[in-house]
């Protein structure tokens, strides 16, 4: 049995923008397609808002926006209500992980440029609890899932970068792609590896500028999500040369990073990408051909979303 997107008792629900719902009929219209696939979930509309709530999180969130597509509406996840205990774990984990970064400072840490050195030491200090991984939701992110509700990857070979602890690669696999998932940080695969022991994803540890030669050219989809705004600017143009190597003839690039305007000032070592970063990732002949810029939902700062096709 494939593992669920979301882990029951982290994730509580999930809040979708929908675009097109106008009136009253709209929304009732929304309310039975999200019923149809979860019965007995409560189902909550905030119509001036185009907002509709659902409790408990759908395991399949995929499942649900598919059927809200098919009713004729255009829906995304907004935002996931994640447990009030696991919020508190995270923000303290955060307050203590900050406390000692030492790539805080505005020159980073000179002796581990790749930040491999600083990951693998939280990975090692969260033992076995994610909420003390500051990036991982136990969730496919939400744009990726808004995504996939539109696509067909079925067979498609994909490549998730910098998988972490899997959410995404499963999210993929779970919608019928073959998925080859990597993390440079060991204790991050091994990780994945015991979440979901009966995955189809072909977990591994490898490295963004050294991948694997059999690679090359490989994959029909090439997803990225957050992995770029850990580098520094300067190590930006080879990364997107790594990342477009490795797109197949008439393949894509997914790209999902927090944005920011280029003189928006650098509050953490961790950069938002300006828009301009992410058309630099046209290279070797991709074209950007899809972009989004989702507007800050909630604590979700704002976002962008970007296909670049071969």
């Amino acid at each position: 049995m494939r593992p669920a997107f979301m882990q029951v008792g982290v994730v509580m629900g999930i809040v979708l923008f929908v675009e097109n719902m106008h009136c009253k009929g709209c929304a009732q219209h929304v309310v039975e397609a999200a019923r149809s696939v979860l019965p007995d979930a409560e189902v909550s509309v905030d119509l001036s808002a185009k907002q509709v709530s659902i409790e408990p999180a759908p395991a399949n969130p995929r499942q649900l926006l598919g059927a809200i597509v098919d009713a004729g509406y255009a829906a995304r996840i907004t935002r996931q209500e994640m447990d009030a205990d696991f919020i508190a774990r995270r923000s303290a984990a955060r307050a203590r992980l900050d406390a000692m970064n030492p790539h805080m400072g505005s020159k980073g840490d000179p002796n581990d440029p790749k930040g491999d050195q600083w990951f693998t030491k939280i990975y090692e200090l969260a033992g076995e609890d994610a909420a003390n991984v500051p990036w991982a939701a136990l969730a496919p992110n939400s744009l990726l899932v808004d995504w996939l509700a539109r696509q067909d990857v079925r067979k498609k070979r994909v490549l998730d970068v910098g998988c972490g602890l899997g959410d995404n690669a499963e999210a993929f696999a779970g919608a019928g792609a073959r998925v080859s998932a990597f993390d440079y940080i060991d204790c991050a695969v091994a990780w994945a590896k015991r979440r979901f022991p009966d995955s189809s994803v072909d977990y591994r540890l490898a490295d963004l500028f050294a991948p694997p030669k059999e690679w090359i050219g490989a994959f029909d989809l090439v997803h990225e999500c957050y992995t770029l705004q850990t580098l520094r600017e300067e190590m930006l143009p080879a990364a997107a040369r790594a990342l477009a190597s490795m797109v197949a003839p008439g393949g894509r690039l997914l790209v999902i990073s927090s944005a920011r305007e280029r003189e928006e000032p650098q509050t953490t070592p961790w950069r938002p990408l300006t828009r301009d970063e992410i058309e630099s990732l046209a290279v070797d002949g991709l074209s950007l051909t899809a972009f989004d810029d989702i507007p800050q939902q909630g604590c979700l700062s704002r976002r962008w979303r970007a296909v670049l096709s071969r």
